[in-house]
């Protein structure tokens, strides 16, 4: 036994330090959320959230929706296993809701019986909620799993709301700021729409109350971005980028139009170069970057606008898309900058103008002069007389071999970049590669007059006037859209998103086949499509006026036309004077006419978008064009007894926003009306050709014979007078003078008059075309002198008609060759 209990008490000393108690000891309290043993476990639910705490669920009546799903937590925070769970309403007579949580804002059927099954039929609230005289009130609705109550979810019923409107903001918002989203809405009482809410009433509680929290949400996220404060249920909206976006609210599931939202657009661009200055030298290859600075409406800066840099002399200084400008050769050029919508202070079509918005806003201009000396290549041609192109190098100064076209042309017109000649033809659309000095494309699905080429080279306008059709023509792929219509003259804006089409009643001829046409103005842009407008009548040239119409001194608009559709149009045709940067359109007529893009108001309160109208009276034009510096719209007229009349009108583009009371002419002011020098009876006016400098400008016209035997013609010229800007950004221009230029005649015969010109680009020598000697002859822009002629020597086509086989020519002399009528010059390197 002594032995036994030895053994005992031995191992009793051993055992604890040879084994590990790891693992095999009892805690049962740690199951426990508090550690203690007792009270929930940690696998039990704890919580229960249902969603939505704080916006609470908007419900119509008899409307349906299922509560979202509960989550249940453990006293840890994990998730928690629920088999099932069951709900409630404070209300089954408001807000019933099925077993699967499945809410009517009313009562569900149950037993109906027939085959329907129970919760499937949501009938409203019977008697209707009546709170304070409105037909809405609200309930609760809880989740519960495992003796566990989730928190309410309050529910929102009411009557079907029928509309929403914003209350606020009054006017427009400036970028990065925020304000609160607001609303009334509105529900139908025996058919009389009848206000159930809105903020601040006395008369109705507000929305919070009614439908719960609105929910939003904005056409274009650029303008604004919307938020909801988790905490408050407050809807916010925080501005971005100028423009007016329209606002969706959404209530008890249904979209409703609310309103719309208005970044505040710019009130002014500024623009300068690096230096603070807006005129500047800079050296041909280098390249300088602008300096935009731009405030809003409310005098506070903007950035990130996606603005449009345009160059009045792309091919020489052009202006890249961030406001870089580079030299390429020697030239002057006017920079602007324009916000454009679509890409710039966009707004819906049925709010253009509203707050400012929808509308294009220009800069100042920045004037870049880039010195040195540069070269250029000529084309030469005589659209409807001749069937041939006569290049010529000023290098070497001598024409080269002239270039026979396919069809014979009725039109020429060169892009800005100096790429392509686009020549028209009754039979085909003809491609004139400059870089290689051939055709490059005979397009036969496209015939007609070119009238047009957007500046940025993407499409041309072509007149089919056979088939009475305009085409937009893609030079890469052809025609994109047609228009039904027939125009004499067009011109797009330099931002190439706008096109003016002029036509005039004047030119139907029955006798001769032609008819459609009307004095109606077309106008498409990019963003809007076509439209069009009427036009006050303008008379043909050389037609008697009815008595009392205009001064005698004031005689004729448009040349008169006996030729067939398609058919060369007169050089007399010129295009409409888009103002710099592109604001408004003049139109050339008995009347000159000014169209703009400010919306202008109705009786109705619709808006009339585009383009707003206003008539220049006493304002007579054959010819118009615009000055790039934008003070100018120069035009000129033939006079009843011969002369030519020039007009010179003084414009204020706007640099803001224009105003709905504020019509294109109240900034378009009559500077001077003066007669020109001109030593022969003209017949029809043919051009004003402004300087790329906007310092000069030359007049070119028809005539058949000098007004005295052996005399030659001369150039008529008009210098534009000094112009100063006040503080308030009006400009006031002086009267300028008048001169011309005396031709030099190399030949026996004598010049009869200056048909067609163009400047070169550097602004040093002016090509002019003259009749009765047939020559080219080269003007000096400093001294205002003849320098050199020389001759195209373009071949004369012979009319089908009279034997020939060029059909499309309209030249019925007896000459060998013809005056050039239109004129392509573009820069060259001299190296």
């Amino acid at each position: 036994m002594r032995r036994y209990l030895t053994l005992v008490c031995l191992l009793c000393l051993a055992l604890p330090a040879g084994i590990s108690f790891t693992g095999c000891t009892r805690n049962p309290d740690a199951n426990y959320c508090n550690g203690l043993g007792y009270g929930p476990k940690l696998t039990d639910v704890a919580s229960i959230l249902l969603q939505p705490q704080t916006t609470g669920i908007s419900l119509a009546f008899g409307q349906t929706q299922s509560i979202g799903s509960p989550s249940a937590k453990t006293c840890k925070g994990l998730a928690a296993t629920v088999s099932g769970y069951t709900y409630g309403t404070t209300n089954n007579q408001l807000l019933d809701i099925a077993p699967s949580g499945n809410m009517c804002a009313g009562t569900w059927n149950r037993n109906t019986g027939g085959g329907i099954a129970n919760y499937t039929i949501c009938t409203p609230p019977d008697p209707l909620p009546s709170t304070g005289g409105l037909p809405y009130a609200t309930a609760y609705v809880t989740a519960t799993a495992n003796s566990v109550v989730s928190n309410p979810v309050e529910i929102y019923v009411h009557a079907q709301v029928t509309s929403v409107s914003l209350v606020g903001p009054p006017s427009c918002v400036s970028q990065g700021q925020t304000v609160q989203l607001d609303a009334q809405a509105y529900y139908s009482n025996s058919g009389v729409q009848t206000l159930l809410c809105a903020p601040g009433s006395a008369s109705v509680p507000d929305c919070t109350a009614v439908v719960g929290t609105l929910s939003y949400q904005v056409g274009a996220s650029s303008v604004a971005t919307i938020a909801t404060n988790n905490t408050t249920s407050q809807v916010n909206i925080t501005a971005g980028l100028p423009g007016t976006t329209a606002i969706q609210a959404i209530i008890a599931g249904t979209e409703s139009s609310a309103g719309y939202f208005s970044t505040c657009p710019p009130k002014s661009i500024s623009l300068t170069l690096a230096d603070g200055d807006t005129t500047g030298t800079i050296t041909q290859g280098i390249q300088q970057n602008l300096i935009t600075t731009i405030y809003d409406t409310n005098d506070l800066p903007i950035v990130g606008l996606t603005l449009d840099y345009q160059s009045t002399d792309p091919i020489d200084i052009s202006a890249g898309s961030s406001g870089s400008i580079a030299t390429n050769f020697a030239g002057v050029a006017s920079i602007y900058a324009v916000c454009q919508p679509g890409t710039c202070n966009p707004s819906p079509i049925n709010q253009i103008g509203v707050n400012g918005t929808g509308l294009s806003i220009a800069s100042n201009p920045v004037t870049v002069t880039t010195p040195g000396t540069a070269s250029d290549y000529l084309w030469f041609a005589a659209p409807g007389q001749s069937q041939y192109v006569v290049p010529v190098d000023l290098l070497s100064n001598e024409p080269s071999s002239a270039v026979r076209l396919p069809y014979v042309p009725n039109s020429m017109l060169m892009d800005r970049g100096g790429n392509n000649l686009y020549l028209g033809s009754p039979h085909a659309l003809m491609i004139y590669s400059l870089g290689s000095n051939s055709v490059t494309k005979a397009d036969i699905s496209a015939p007609g007059i070119v009238l047009a080429v957007a500046p940025s080279n993407g499409q041309l306008l072509i007149n089919d006037q056979a088939r009475q059709l305009f085409y937009l023509y893609s030079p890469s792929s052809g025609i994109a859209a047609t228009f039904g219509g027939l125009g004499n003259a067009a011109a797009w804006t330099p931002d190439s998103k706008t096109l003016y089409i002029a036509d005039s009643a004047s030119l139907n001829n029955p006798a001769q086949g032609i008819s459609g046409h009307s004095d109606t103005l077309y106008v498409y842009n990019v963003n809007s499509g076509w439209t069009t407008y009427a036009l006050p009548s303008s008379p043909l040239a050389n037609s008697p006026l009815p008595p009392g119409v205009l001064p005698p001194s004031l005689g004729h608009s448009l040349p008169p036309n006996s030729l067939p559709p398609n058919a060369a149009f007169s050089s007399t045709v010129q295009t409409p004077a888009i103002t710099i940067p592109g604001v408004g359109a003049f139109l050339r007529g008995a009347t000159t006419t000014a169209h703009t893009w400010c919306p202008t108001p109705s009786t109705n309160s619709s808006l009339d978008y585009y383009p707003q109208s206003d008539s220049l009276k006493n304002v007579q034009s054959d010819v118009l064009t615009a000055t790039t510096d934008g003070h100018h719209i120069l035009g000129a007229a033939a006079t009843a007894l011969g002369g030519i009349s020039l007009s010179d009108i003084g414009v204020t583009i706007p640099t803001t926003a224009c105003t709905l009371s504020t019509p294109l002419s109240t900034a378009a002011k009559l500077i001077a009306s003066q007669a020109l020098p001109v030593n022969v009876t003209a017949t029809a006016v043919n051009q004003v050709i402004a300087s790329p400098a906007s310092s000069l400008a030359f007049v070119t016209y028809t005539a058949t014979s000098p007004a005295t035997p052996a005399a030659n013609a001369a150039l008529p010229y008009y210098v534009p007078g000094a112009c100063v800007t006040n503080p308030n950004t009006n400009t006031v221009c002086a009267p300028g003078t008048i001169g011309q230029v005396t031709l030099t005649q190399t030949g026996n015969s004598p010049i009869l008059a200056p048909l067609a010109g163009a400047f070169t680009p550097d602004n040093k020598i002016f090509f002019v075309s003259t009749a009765g000697d047939n020559l080219i002859h080269y003007i000096d822009v400093p001294t205002l002198t003849d320098t050199q002629q020389i001759a195209p020597n373009l071949p004369a086509c012979t009319p089908v008609s009279l034997g020939g086989n060029d059909a499309g020519c309209t030249y019925t002399g007896s000459d060998s060759v013809v005056p050039t009528t239109a004129i392509a010059v573009k820069p060259r390197s001299t190296t």
